[in-house]
Parts: structure tokens; sequence; C-alpha cells
């Protein structure tokens, strides 16, 4: 995860032409859309907000009126019914009279002036007369579930004199059972009065407080002026004859209506279904701003094509004069800006590919007349004959000892001073090797052991000439005990190259005295031996396999010291 942060950052970081163009493409895009977006939506949000709260309080004012006309209605039906209508005028005369004929006329009249009057008014529904004095119902319309209803027992929604009106209930129609307003008018004596009953039909409530005319989730809630709930189409959160005291629900926004006769409709609106028309705007402006987004990232792209292409091929081609790769130069772009720089860098690369290369030779030559002056600071002519002489002279007065090391010496002093190949075989160093340690071994009193464990099929592997010597020479002379001293050297294969490994059992050496020692020859040549420094050895692998072989050395406080030499298997690339 870190990775993929990193690479991210690196290819879209504000530190890079690539990060600063897609980020100025995107916020040019980006800011102008957000703030017009912002602006718009402020503006929509509070045009539809107001659109929809007049439509709702229009929809609920116009319910309001309505069900103020249906009581109204109830009301001019009840009149009719009262002693001064038409069909009350024939009640109060049939009450009065005591001729049964003209009884039986009143009845008839009265049963036919109530039918047309119920006829003519298309809200109303059952209607009747009720007296209380006989208990007895009179002239109904329809046929009704009780004979003697208690009709004070109705929910009241408002009264007014001797007429009560009654909020929605329970139709007294025997053969239905759904909510109806209703409306009765007192009449006569105050004692056992006469009742006018009129309800509305069985489907003016559900016209009147239809709850899609909204076009939203919404429910009604009908209270009297106290409060006090008469109607709700949710009784399960506010049941009829609790209070109601404008508390909103959560989900639901609240709108109230009062009626002329102290009644107050409410209407709770989904909050949902409120910001239905808002959240579809804003989705469609997502849509457009992700579009412009996706614009931007287009052109951006387009742009990284066009502008940072050729600037990509520009840095691989610096990368492939840096890791010293042919270049055959960078292809045109078609654009003039691009291709002047890549045809002036075409011809910088390939300046700095010869200079490279002259280079190159300048130090090789260098290294080579280096290593002639330090070969030829002894005299090997000189050397030859003095020690020829001091051999015959040995064996000439019997000195036996004195003749094998005098020719010891002079077999490594041929090995390591010859002029004529500079590249040997591993077998040849080794065996100069064994010479020189068994020179060692007669020169001093002190005992110690030198082990070889090397394969015999990479004894043909060519290396410099005088490499090991020095470095077995430094364990002798640098932290070899007096007594029990092991020198090992070994050799292996390691994929296409061979490893040689100098390890002892000596005191070890500390970083510095390390560091020192690959490249101070200073002390080193103070001391005995041939004087020829590590630091020789690391400028013979150089030289000899053009930077591709290393000498590392590792060594721990009285634990020994491990110097490891890694050159290349040169039978793989051809003879050097």
């Amino acid at each position: 995860m870190n990775r993929k942060t990193g690479s991210l950052r690196r290819s879209f970081g504000g530190d890079t032409l690539r990060g600063q163009m897609y980020w100025t493409l995107l916020t040019s895009a980006m800011i102008p859309l957000i703030m017009t977006g912002t602006l718009a939506l402020y503006s929509i949000s509070s045009i539809l907000d107001n659109k929809i709260e007049k439509g709702i309080e229009g929809n609920l004012q116009r319910v309001l009126q309505t069900l103020e006309s249906t009581l109204n209605n109830l009301y001019d039906v009840s009149q009719q019914m009262s002693f001064e209508g038409f069909v009350g005028q024939d009640m109060e005369q049939l009450l009065e009279t005591a001729d049964s004929f003209e009884a039986a006329q009143l009845n008839t009249d009265i049963q036919r002036n109530i039918n047309l009057l119920n006829a003519s008014n298309l809200n109303t529904g059952l209607m009747f007369y009720y007296d209380s004095k006989k208990e007895r119902m009179m002239y109904e319309t329809l046929l009704t579930r009780d004979k003697q209803p208690l009709l004070t027992a109705l929910p009241v929604m408002a009264a007014r004199g001797d007429i009560t009106y009654n909020s929605p209930h329970l139709t007294l129609y025997k053969y239905n059972d759904t909510p109806v307003f209703s409306i009765v008018r007192k009449m006569g004596d105050p004692e056992h009065p006469l009742y006018a009953y009129v309800e509305t039909n069985s489907k003016v409530l559900q016209q009147v407080l239809n709850m899609e005319q909204y076009g939203m989730n919404a429910f009604h809630l009908l209270t009297d002026k106290n409060g006090v709930v008469l109607y709700s189409d949710k009784p399960d959160w506010f049941p009829e004859g609790s209070v109601y005291h404008n508390q909103q629900q959560k989900e639901y926004y609240a709108f109230e209506e009062t009626a002329k006769q102290g009644w107050n409709l409410v209407v709770f609106i989904s909050k949902r279904d409120y910001h239905r028309e808002s959240r579809t705007w804003l989705v469609g402006f997502s849509l457009v701003a992700g579009l412009a987004l996706v614009i931007s990232l287009l052109l951006a792209l387009r742009i990284w094509k066009v502008v940072l292409g050729p600037l990509q091929r520009i840095h691989r081609g610096i990368r492939d004069l840096t890791n010293r790769r042919a270049h055959v130069g960078l292809p045109m772009t078609g654009l003039k800006e691009f291709d002047y720089l890549i045809d002036r860098f075409n011809g910088m690369h390939h300046q700095i590919g010869e200079l490279i290369v002259e280079v190159e030779n300048k130090v090789k030559e260098q290294q080579e007349i280096e290593m002639e002056k330090l070969m030829a600071q002894i005299n090997p002519h000189f050397l030859y004959n003095t020690v020829n002489t001091a051999q015959w002279l040995a064996r000439m007065n019997g000195q036996h000892e004195i003749d094998r090391f005098l020719s010891l010496f002079t077999k490594v002093l041929k090995y390591n001073l010859a002029k004529s190949g500079k590249i040997v075989a591993l077998h040849d160093e080794i065996q100069t090797l064994k010479d020189y340690v068994e020179l060692q071994k007669i020169r001093y009193d002190y005992e110690f052991d030198v082990r070889y464990e090397i394969p015999q099929e990479i004894m043909d592997v060519s290396m410099p000439r005088f490499i090991l010597q020095p470095i077995v020479e430094n364990a002798l002379y640098h932290g070899l005990p007096e007594t029990g001293g092991v020198i090992v050297v070994s050799a292996q294969m390691r994929l296409d190259s061979i490893q040689i490994e100098v390890r002892d059992n000596g005191k070890g050496m500390t970083d510095a005295q390390i560091e020192d020692m690959l490249h101070g020859e200073k002390e080193i040549r103070n001391s005995s031996g041939m004087g020829i420094g590590l630091n020789y050895v690391i400028r013979s692998l150089n030289s000899f396999t053009e930077g591709r072989s290393k000498l590392e050395m590792v060594s721990t406080e009285q634990g020994g010291t491990t110097v490891s030499i890694t050159i290349p298997d040169t039978r793989k690339d051809g003879a050097l």
C-alpha cells in the first residue's frame, strides 16, 4: 500500500510537470463548476422548496375549503329539516296534529321530501329524525345499524347553539364501515328534543382527505380548537383523544390550517419526498460534475501525450546515457519545439559518448603506466644475477637450506616481476602462492598452516597476476597468531563469476584498520615482504575487468578476517 501511495505521489505530486498539469486542469474545470453549481443548487433548492411549500399549503387550503363546504352542505340540509325548512315545517305540523288523515298525508309528504332532499345533495348519505321522547327513529333514508342511536356520544368537532358538527366516526348505515362526517340539529322541547341527523356518504372523507393529492407520502390529522385529536390517518402515532401540540415527526414536515369553526387540519409530508426534486437535481449536477472531471482527465491525458511524451523520451535517453547503453538517437515528434530539443540532445549524446570512450582509454592507459612504474621499482636483472650468485655460493659451501630458500625466492620474484603476460591462469597464481608460503615458513621460526580448497575444474580461470600473494602476506603480517595460525584459500563458481576467499583465524581488525588496509599503502610498505598493498589488488582487478570485479573485507575482533574476491568467468566472455 505504501509503495502504491509513493508511486502515485511521484507521478502526480506538485513537484512534477505531469502533476502540475493534471491539478491545473482539474482545478480550472472544477472551481467554476463548483461555484456555479453551489449557487445554482442554493437558488434551485430555494425555488423548489418555496414551490413545494406553496403547493402543499395551497392543497391544504383547498382541502380545508372542501371540508368546510361539505360541512356547510350538511348545515344546509339540516336547515331544511329544521322547523323553518320545507321538510321541518311538515314535521312540526305532524307533531301537533291530532287528525289521523292529516297525519297520514304529512307522513307521505315528509318521506317524499326527505328522499328528494337526499337525492338532490350528492354528498349526503344517511339522514333521519330521532324522537328522544319516544326513542324512535323516523324517515331514515337508509337502513341503520341501531334503532336507538346515542347521538350525543358522537365525537364533537365544533358546536354552535343547537347545531353540533361531528368529526369522522363510523357511519350509522348498517351495511358500511367507513368513517363519515355528520351534523346533529336539536329542535323542539329542550328536555325531550327532536334530532335531525345528516351524515356524508361513504366516499366524501376518502375524497376530501385523499393522501395522493399531494404527490408525496402524506397523512392527515384533524383536531379541535384545543388540540385534541379527532381523526388521524396514523392512529398508532396520534390516537384519537390524544393532544397534539405541534410536535414534529423525525421523517415528516407538518403544515397546519385552522377552519372558521375553530377546528384544525394538519397534513404531514415525508421529508424524503419533500426533497425529492432537489435530490434529483443534485444527482444530475453530480453527473455533470463527474463528466467534467472525466473530460478534464482525458484532456490532461491528451496533453500528457503531446507535451510530456517527448520529455519522457529525452528522460529515457538521459538514463541510457547514464547507464552507458547504446544510443541510436531519439525519434522526432513532429512538433518543432520538441524536435529542436531532441536534435540538440542527440548531438550532445553522441559527443558525450565519444568523450566517455576517450576518457576510458586514457584512464586504462594511465593504470597500465602506473603498474609499469610499480613493477619497475626494482631492477629485475640485477636481482636475478645477485640471487643466482648467492645460490651458487650456497651450493658450493653445502648450504642446502639456503640453496632451497634462494630457489623459492627466485621463482616468486620471477613470477611477480615478469613483464610479459599480466593475465595468468588460477593454477599459476596458486602455485606461486604455495612457493611464497613455503618461503615464509623457512624465513620465520613460528608455525602456520595454509590450506587450499579449490576445485580442479576452475583452475584454468584467467585472473590478474600477483593478486593472492598480497592478501596472504597481509594475513601473515597483520593478526595471525604465532602458533596455530591457519589460512584457508578457497574458490568456487557463482553463476557467471568466480569467488575466491582468503580466511584466517587471526585477531581480526577494526573498521578503521580495514579502511587503512584498503586505501593506505604507506604503513604496509614499511612492514616487510614485497610491500604491495591491497589497493594495488583493487586497481589490478578494476583494470582486468573494467570495474566488474570487486574485493570485500570482513573482520571481527578475535574472530579472524575474510577477504573475498569476485571476478567474472572470462571463459564465457572470451579471452581478454
